[in-house]
């Protein structure tokens, strides 16, 4: 029986190919609605892990209207084993209207922490799955789409409260739900055994709080300054988040001396794929931090806090939460402002 994969990025097409390999899914139908910036990583990705017999690549421009209609009520005609998808609105077409046995929920990087908590505290992910409530969409367009999809048996609601996750996280188990751990079977499957180890060198992930309303640019250098300023004494390698302005790296090169690599496909993969095993890895808050630490389990992996005074108020309990995650798994080491 066919299962299908619904991703945006390329950290969900890692984990669409690890849960295929972990699962052991052979019939697959793959389905695409990315940006550009993702385009060339996830198309090297379904190259390199082969075997996506089945593949459909959505309208970049629109997440509504006749092709959406189209592809579901096509979709709606057979049957499958398994859903995997990440937590997200537009999932809606699929987690509600189609028919399958079992869904799983891909990483959605930190915030797939508040989702499972929010499952876990619910039982319920039914607005996470809604094509417009999920947005807050409202207005004569709305509803317009939803009689057009009603009158061709789509749903755009449904109670969601059966689901089940596949993971880098470790989350635990309870009654009637699956926490399925994501344990890098197909990255570690890349690794060669001369690996180029670079002792001096610390690499420093970036990450999108900026972009994100999550601090100003300003305390944000401000945290990095405190980084620099404690490994004076290493190289110290940056690497951005996609999101991070161009001009705010480059005053990072002048004026923190960080040496800035931006990654040709994503930070897991390109270390991978140089062959380099990075000894020393350190950040603030983001996802690459636990995966990196499922990949190189021997590698030294720090994490600094902002100054709490300065994260936006109606962000900082999310802050504080992926905190208190990531001290479970990496070192943390607190800084005084």
């Amino acid at each position: 029986m066919k299962s299908i994969f619904f991703i945006r990025t390329s950290l969900e097409m890692l984990g669409a190919i690890e849960a295929r390999k972990q699962f052991g899914i052979v019939d697959t139908l793959l389905i695409i609605k990315s940006d550009r910036r993702q385009d060339s990583t996830i198309s090297f990705l379904i190259e390199k892990s082969g075997g996506w017999n089945n593949i459909i690549r959505t309208k970049k421009k629109t997440s509504y209207g006749v092709s959406w209609l189209k592809l579901v009520k096509k979709l709606k005609k057979e049957k499958y084993k398994y859903l995997f998808t990440r937590a997200f609105p537009i999932a809606s077409y699929f987690v509600n209207n189609l028919n399958y046995e079992k869904l799983y929920i891909l990483d959605d990087g930190a915030a797939t922490i508040a989702i499972a908590k929010e499952y876990k505290n619910t039982g319920d992910l039914t607005k996470r799955f809604s094509l417009f409530k999920g947005k807050n969409k409202v207005g004569f367009k709305y509803d317009l789409i939803q009689k057009i999809y009603a009158s061709n048996k789509i749903k755009i609601d449904e109670n969601v409260t059966d689901v089940n996750f596949f993971t880098f996280y470790n989350l635990p188990n309870y009654e009637n739900h699956e926490y399925v751990q994501n344990n890098f079977t197909w990255l570690h499957s890349l690794k060669k055994d001369s690996k180029k180890k670079e002792n001096n060198k610390v690499y420093l992930i970036g990450t999108a709080v900026v972009n994100s309303k999550i601090l100003l640019f300003e305390d944000y250098f401000t945290t990095l300054k405190r980084i620099s300023e404690f490994y004076r004494d290493k190289e110290v390698v940056y690497i951005p988040h996609t999101r991070e302005a161009s001009k705010d790296l480059k005053l990072f090169e002048k004026e923190l001396s960080f040496k800035i690599r931006k990654n040709k496909f994503n930070i897991e993969l390109d270390f991978l794929l140089n062959n380099e095993y990075p000894t020393h890895i350190i950040g603030t808050i983001s996802t690459a931090l636990i995966t990196l630490k499922g990949i190189y389990k021997e590698s030294v992996i720090d994490f600094f806090n902002f100054d709490d005074t300065k994260i936006f108020k109606n962000k900082k309990k999310d802050v504080v939460d992926v905190y208190k995650y990531q001290e479970k798994y990496i070192n943390y080491i607190r800084l005084d402002y």
